[in-house]
């Protein structure tokens, strides 16, 4: 568990983690290796990197309760993953749903507006013709 910066909130597993290891060897003959996360905040929303653990690793092949351990952490990882891809998902198709409805309220005002131009301009062309032959009445007569 990591704590969150800025709300302080508990961070279960990280969205991404990777291992940094250094060159050199222990005493024991052990490469330390540090494992480092980036997590994403539940609660602020807030992504941050922390270091997960610090575990020696053995020159020879890990054994089988080492490799448990990770295969649980990572799958921990991958459901905080797919947690928060659910939740973005969500979160999208409310925005498209909204967006949506706010085209189609466009849409209308458009053809409103449009109506009412065509309207207009068939009124002044109605206009330009009666006075084009007022015009011509009163040519005829002077």
């Amino acid at each position: 568990m990591v704590e969150c910066p800025n709300c302080g909130t508990e961070v279960a597993a990280a969205v991404k983690c990777w291992t940094v290891s250094p060159r050199k060897q222990t005493e024991a003959g052990n490469v330390p290796e540090f494992r480092v996360g980036i997590f994403e905040c539940p609660k602020c929303k807030s992504k941050f990197r922390s270091r997960v653990g610090l575990e020696p690793k053995p020159l020879e092949i890990a054994n089988v309760r080492s490799l448990i351990e990770k295969i649980k952490e990572i799958r921990e990882g991958l459901v905080q993953t797919l947690t928060v891809l659910r939740d973005r998902l969500k979160t999208l198709e409310t925005d498209r749903s909204s967006l949506l409805l706010e085209i189609e309220k466009l849409k209308e005002a458009a053809e409103s507006r449009a109506d009412a131009l065509e309207v207009e301009v068939s009124q002044l062309r109605a206009e330009l013709k009666s006075l084009k032959e007022l015009l011509g009445s009163t040519e005829e007569v002077a």
